[in-house]
């Protein structure tokens, strides 16, 4: 009778000591999906469903405003790409790309080849975000890739009817031109002065929609990853920082510049579309620069809200008007205004985020 009392509680503390075992040692059963090699899975209760509708939704308000699309595909796309299944991937790109093609169909035929680059940009930028990977190269290639494919698909368009960038925009100097109707000498000096400078300085434009297009998809995605609590490093303009070889490009780009003023007949017009475009793409990199330090100061003197704002906006004004953030950008790879650890016995700049 002992013996079976004695057995009976042994059995019993063996089975407390299994369920307490099971629940302080093993991990916590929640977020989209069983991850796998060390990944790691939402934590705001957020689901794989709940993802790929927002993903979907932000394909359908993409047909109509890309850039919105961008923000709300990258919000989705952090919370189905957080853990590392490739189906959940698979699945990511069949409901973002295929609703904003119904949608674009729908709306423009035109704008389709746009609008499923916009989604893609923001799915890739949802990627880096979820796999720590944002770092300043990867990007400067994102936007690139961006800027380039919004350029390519124009381009195949417009040759499949025979036509070109060129022509359009000298269609779209004409119709302006005729909307106004003046035909004084100034007018058409202003008139040709804009034909030129559209000419020379479009690719610029898509530059700038995919630079967009990647700030909103960013914000989109480091919102859902920080409701989330991944544990990824998020980017912050505090801690930009070009390196040192783009100085070298900027300088370069200026001789050839000037090497086209001053011997046009030497260059093809494609010499000086490329350099003139390049020196705006380097000037928004050192102006970014120029901000990240206003941010700097900010965050380091402890400013109010209201006079950090003013202080941004002065920025904005300065620099256009007089190039300052892009000058002070400048100055600060060498000054390193911020004491970034660029290192201590090389010029070559050594941050993570740098190459």
């Amino acid at each position: 009778m002992t013996v079976e009392k004695r057995t009976d509680e042994q059995t019993r503390a063996l089975a407390l000591w299994d369920a307490s075992r099971s629940k302080d040692g093993l991990p916590e059963q929640g977020g989209i999906v069983p991850t796998e090699g060390g990944a790691q899975a939402p934590r705001g209760g957020s689901s794989l469903v709940a993802g790929l509708v927002i993903c979907a939704l932000g394909g359908v308000i993409a047909g109509y405003i890309p850039m919105l699309g961008c923000f709300a595909v990258g919000y989705g796309a952090v919370v189905t790409l957080a853990a590392r299944n490739r189906l959940q991937a698979l699945a990511t790109l069949a409901c973002t790309l295929v609703p904003a093609a119904v949608v674009a169909l729908v709306v423009q035929v035109a704008t389709v080849p746009s609008v499923l680059v916009a989604c893609t940009l923001g799915i890739v930028t949802a990627w880096a975000i979820s796999r720590s990977r944002l770092s300043l190269s990867v990007t400067f290639a994102l936007v690139g890739c961006g800027t380039l494919a919004l350029i390519g698909v124009d381009a195949i368009q417009l040759q499949s009817m025979d036509s070109s960038i060129a022509n359009m925009i000298t269609q779209l100097v004409n119709e302006y031109a005729s909307s106004i109707g003046v035909a004084s000498v100034s007018a058409v000096a202003q008139i040709e002065a804009l034909r030129a400078m559209l000419q020379l300085y479009w690719p610029s434009a898509y530059l700038v929609v995919a630079l967009v297009e990647f700030v909103c998809a960013l914000l989109g995605a480091c919102a859902s990853a920080r409701r989330e609590g991944l544990r990824v490093s998020m980017p912050s303009l505090v801690d930009y920082d070009v390196p040192v070889w783009l100085v070298g490009v900027l300088v370069a780009d200026i001789l050839g510049i000037a090497a086209v003023r001053v011997v046009p007949q030497a260059f093809t017009n494609a010499v000086n579309m490329v350099s003139a475009n390049l020196l705006v793409a380097l000037r928004i990199a050192f102006a970014v620069q120029g901000f990240a330090i206003i941010a700097w100061l900010i965050r380091t003197r402890h400013v109010g809200a209201f006079a950090g704002a003013c202080t941004i906006v002065a920025g904005l004004v300065l620099e256009d008007q007089f190039y300052v953030m892009t000058i002070v950008g400048l100055v600060d790879v060498w000054k390193n205004f911020r004491h970034l650890p660029r290192g201590v016995k090389t010029t070559v700049q050594s941050n993570a985020d740098q190459d």
